[in-house]
């Protein structure tokens, strides 16, 4: 089983970012969630072609089993 948050943002020109962390910590809260997501925008760490991070769309877990044969 493996967990990944997913950060969904919005660029500055309309365009869908999606940030994917492996295995989050399992007490996150919302609000730890929003602040990072916050935080993330704040940093200009982020662009997609050349346009900054603006907008907060969403964050999820995604939890999901993979079974392995070989």
């Amino acid at each position: 089983m493996s967990k990944t948050l997913q950060l969904q943002f919005e660029t500055a020109h309309g365009k869908n970012v999606t940030i994917s962390v492996d295995e989050p910590k399992s007490n996150l809260t919302e609000t730890d969630i929003q602040t990072g997501m916050q935080a993330i925008i704040a940093s200009n760490a982020f662009q997609s072609d050349g346009s900054p991070l603006a907008v907060i769309k969403s964050a999820k877990v995604v939890d999901r089993t993979v079974t392995e044969f070989i």
